[in-house]
């Protein structure tokens, strides 16, 4: 694939007050390149870079921080409905839960005939996609695994927190509290300082997608009385997730099937930051694995065509005057 690749279509929706940006191709259908063909164009000395102009699509001017774009492609095999790249302003993610549900609906709004369960492919492996009768998304993540508990960090500040590092298609730090903090500003430089220990420190997960741990999730009582827990996500832009984050989610099952506190099957309400809900349950995959299903709502809320003028200086995510 091409740095300067047209983008054409896009389609833009909200999942659970979180943001997606699915981008489509001029013709307003997939990218005609495979997701490993887009990778491998977009790969450098082994590092996957989105380019700067593709990083601007998620960025202000052009988007609220909390902005995920999903980039959609021909699948590699009959059995897939579709490949998906997914990053935000910062870098490529491995898997996206909430974008994956804006994902579904938006091919839906777009008129994508989908099978009952769709699969789609993603960079840390297959996601099935499912529409549920009352018009929520359902879909069954990449396994999920707990690879370390109670890892100990010392924060800058004094004190230590102490959390599970879990995999749900990206490596979470997954803190529990007991009570909340009061105020998102609060939680987002306390959950800021548990990541800048993690990196002082040097932690990694485990083997998949290189082992960073870029998202720091705490858990506390919920503030609905029909939830199990609130969270509050940090990204790895320095913004918070919105919605109930499905790849934060998802790690969580896997730290609470560790622990015995949740049962295959069980129904697992999980509240957002903001107060919304995904709705999880897991099934037993094998003795360290776990299979989270993750459903959710996401609505439409803008589509269009992007235009990269030459002569604005943030064309690239950055402001750079013309010399």
């Amino acid at each position: 694939m091409q740095k300067n690749l047209p983008i054409g279509r896009f389609i833009d929706s909200h999942t659970e007050g979180e943001p997606t940006r699915v981008l489509l191709a001029p013709d307003g259908g997939f990218f005609p390149e495979t997701l490993a063909e887009v990778i491998a164009g977009w790969t450098r000395e082994n590092r996957l870079e989105i380019p700067s102009h593709y990083l601007a699509l998620c960025a202000n001017p052009r988007a609220a921080d909390a902005m995920v774009c999903a980039l959609v492609c021909r699948p590699s095999r009959a059995d897939a409905l579709c490949g998906v790249l997914f990053w935000n302003a910062n870098a490529p993610l491995g898997m996206c839960g909430h974008a994956t549900v804006g994902l579904g609906r938006t091919l839906r709004h777009s008129g994508v005939v989908m099978p009952p369960r769709a699969i789609v492919e993603t960079r840390v492996g297959d996601v099935s996609v499912e529409t549920l009768a009352d018009g929520r998304i359902s879909f069954a993540n990449v396994p999920a695994r707990v690879h370390a508990c109670d890892v100990q960090v010392v924060l800058e500040q004094g004190g230590c927190a102490r959390g599970d590092i879990a995999w749900g298609g990206n490596w979470f730090y997954i803190v529990r509290l007991a009570r909340p903090m009061g105020a998102h500003a609060d939680e987002l430089a306390y959950a800021g300082s548990i990541l800048r220990a993690i990196e002082r420190e040097g932690l990694r997960g485990g083997s998949e997608n290189g082992g960073q741990i870029d998202h720091v999730e705490l858990v506390f009582p919920p503030s609905r009385a029909d939830a199990d827990a609130r969270n509050f996500v940090l990204c790895p832009n320095g913004t918070f997730d919105r919605s109930p984050c499905g790849t934060g989610s998802s790690a969580l099952l896997a730290s609470l099937a560790a622990r015995g506190e949740l049962a295959p099957g069980a129904r697992w309400r999980q509240e957002s930051a903001i107060g919304s809900i995904f709705e999880a349950r897991y099934a037993r995959l094998d003795a360290d694995s776990i299979t989270p299903t993750i459903t959710g709502r996401a609505f439409i809320v803008a589509e269009g065509t992007l235009v990269l003028d030459p002569n604005d200086p943030s064309r690239t995510g950055c402001w750079r005057e013309n010399s």
